[in-house]
């Protein structure tokens, strides 16, 4: 069912290939490709994070308002993301997709290095006539910076701990820009630290978690798959950072309006004699007391 995508990102990393003869700068700009391909996306995830984050206190604010009455709450509360444009659902959507996108490059790159009967590479998905396909049929590993990208790094760290040292470095890119990238998240939306803010939790937890993800897929993946979970964190470093300078508005402390800001005090009414507290500190226009002097009789 997915060798049509499997096919056509195939394709797309042969000519990249064709471009630039190195294995991983080709899977870096495949990378690039599907990051920008998805970037509509992790933008208005971007925009629906930061939007709930500022709304934290508003959120509160209706749950202790409507305590005893959730239908209110849910209500009040889903009004309030209509008005602000916010979305749960849009901030968990770019993980979902995540999944996918990673089995689908699990698999690209594991057809690339698929060996035959021979132990030799019997390359799938590729057109036998392109360049990265002739490259690869018959070879034993996909060498680029002295690293095999067909290898894991707990392979090599059987072989030495030497030949495992250009793993670690980029092992250590991975998780180095993975953790970069969930504080920056958390430094943009700083209404997250609150210690009974359910989405503070859940964002320290990502930002504690996320970074040992890396390092386990570090060393149980093809490096090729490292290439491409640090090419994708810098691109969405610099996503973040795109998106908050086009939209400042974001960020916190810019006066994004709430409901409690709108609310209108109603006027004071006025006293049963008709006239209100306020028009009685005013002062009554004097409309008359001049003095007109007697005019002088003509004799």
């Amino acid at each position: 069912m997915f060798d049509p995508i499997f096919t056509g990102l195939a394709w797309l990393l042969s000519f990249f290939y064709s471009l630039v003869p190195n294995y991983a700068v080709a899977i870096g700009l495949l990378t690039l490709a599907v990051m920008l391909l998805m970037f509509p996306l992790q933008a208005k995830a971007v925009r629906s994070q930061a939007a709930l984050a500022k709304l934290q206190p508003e959120m509160k604010r209706i749950q202790q308002k409507y305590k005893d009455d959730p239908q209110e709450v849910q209500a009040q509360t889903m009004a309030l993301f209509k008005e602000h444009g916010a979305s749960p659902l849009g901030c968990a959507l770019p993980l979902l997709v995540q999944m996918p996108t990673l089995f689908i490059m699990y698999r690209v790159l594991a057809g690339l290095v698929h060996k035959g009967a021979d132990g030799f590479f019997d390359p799938r998905y590729l057109d036998k006539g392109s360049t990265l396909y002739q490259d690869l049929h018959g070879s034993k590993e996909m060498m680029s910076f002295g690293i095999n990208l067909a290898e894991t790094a707990a392979d090599a760290a059987k072989v030495s701990f030497v030949a495992a040292i250009p793993f670690f470095i980029l092992i250590a890119g991975v998780v180095a820009t993975g953790y970069y990238q969930q504080r920056m998240i958390t430094r943009n939306n700083p209404q997250q630290s609150a210690d009974d803010n359910p989405m503070a939790k859940q964002a320290q937890a990502l930002t504690k978690v996320m970074p040992l993800m890396y390092l386990l897929f570090g060393f149980t993946l093809p490096a090729g798959l490292n290439v491409y979970f640090l090419t994708s964190s810098i691109f969405r470093i610099g996503q973040q950072a795109l998106i908050y300078k086009l939209h400042p508005d974001l960020l916190p402390g810019s006066g994004t309006p709430t409901v409690a800001s709108r609310d209108v005090t109603p006027p004071k009414k006025a006293s049963t004699n008709g006239s209100s507290s306020s028009s009685k500190s005013k002062p009554k226009p004097v409309t008359s007391g001049r003095v007109t002097p007697k005019k002088k009789k003509r004799r």
